[in-house]
């Protein structure tokens, strides 16, 4: 976590002094007493960040927060909260911010402002209504890494402004003694991925939940293409030379599997079922949708899907493809094509 605070308007001598607190370790400055920051997002209980040093363990190790002031002729008052590198860890989470003096519980807001953090971990929404202040979404960034020892994916960037006491009333910032941001929600620090991150299993994530075509709400990522060529199933097995029931559609490459598995002794399902890598042993011989919805990230080859096409043909998919889905197929038993293992996962 990193807070600092800057002066807006005049650039004379303020109470209020920069402050820095990096990941999870926290070394005060003096503002008119001792300047704080609790947090709690996602964890158990919060970490006070003053009287000097603290740590704690949460979603996002590390934040960054700026407060600013503004010289009316009379004084300094806060202006302006600014929070960043907010990951997309905080996705599905309120953040909720107060400001307190030395002695008003009840914080220098009328109400905290509460902060919504959407399910895509950059969107943002003010639910509070009473808190007096305003939101702006200064940056959105999803895809750099943020700061701090975990490096969490996620870098954006809101300010709360026109900060008052009451709707009218600014806050001295002599009267600041520390801010809060605690957080609640159903987040549970679970990852938001993009297509072509990095998966749980080490592999590489093809579909998202939002993909079309997939119902499941679920992930999928894609292990190493196999090194070598297999048949989608043996001509002395039952599923070589009669229909084993499978589908085409995204979600069903594991039902797919388990139904070629049981009806033949060998082949690319086989290869696919007993597959194991980055400790996880859950993969599938993708079906055909499940295939083609990875032709523009997959390593470049002719592969195997899941999905019959007769009671002797199977469909193969060549990537990458300018051809529409279904294009190709041959003989389930005289064939033999790479296979690219699939395992789903959620969020």
């Amino acid at each position: 976590m990193n807070l600092g605070l800057e002066q807006e308007g005049d650039r004379r001598k303020s109470p209020l002094r920069v402050l820095l607190v990096v990941a999870t370790l926290a070394l005060m400055a003096t503002l008119s007493g001792t300047l704080a920051a609790n947090i709690d997002i996602n964890s158990g209980s919060s970490a006070e960040f003053g009287q000097g040093i603290a740590t704690s363990t949460v979603c996002d190790s590390y934040l960054e927060i700026r407060a600013s002031t503004t010289f009316d002729g009379n004084g300094h008052n806060l202006s302006a909260i600014e929070i960043g590198d907010i990951s997309t860890l905080t996705h599905d989470n309120n953040l909720s911010i107060q400001i307190y003096d030395s002695g008003t519980a009840a914080g220098l807001l009328q109400e905290p402002a509460v902060i919504r953090v959407g399910s895509d971990g950059a969107t943002f929404t003010k639910t509070s209504l009473n808190d007096n202040t305003t939101l702006e979404t200064v940056t959105v960034d999803t895809s750099s890494l943020g700061g701090g020892s975990k490096n969490e994916k996620g870098k954006s960037v809101i300010r709360l402004k026109s900060i008052t006491r009451d709707g009218t009333n600014p806050i001295p910032a002599s009267d600041i003694l520390k801010f809060t941001v605690q957080s609640d929600g159903t987040g549970y620090c679970t990852p938001i991925y993009a297509i072509g991150d990095v998966g749980p299993a080490g592999g590489t994530i093809g579909i998202l939940p939002t993909t079309a075509g997939n119902t499941t709400g679920l992930y999928f990522e894609f292990a190493v293409k196999s090194a070598s060529e297999y048949v989608w199933c043996p001509q002395s097995s039952t599923g070589g030379t009669n229909v084993v029931g499978t589908s085409d559609a995204i979600g069903q490459g594991a039902a797919n599997t388990t139904k070629i598995v049981a009806a033949c002794a060998s082949g690319g399902a086989v290869y696919a079922d007993s597959y194991t890598f980055g400790g996880y042993s859950d993969w599938f011989l993708p079906s055909l949708k499940e295939i083609y919805a990875v032709r523009n990230i997959a390593p470049a080859g002719r592969y195997l899907t899941s999905t019959e096409r007769s009671a002797v043909e199977a469909f193969i998919q060549a990537l990458p493809t300018a051809n529409p889905v279904g294009w190709d197929f041959w003989g389930k038993h005289w064939t033999t094509s790479n296979v690219l293992p699939m395992r789903t996962f959620s969020n």
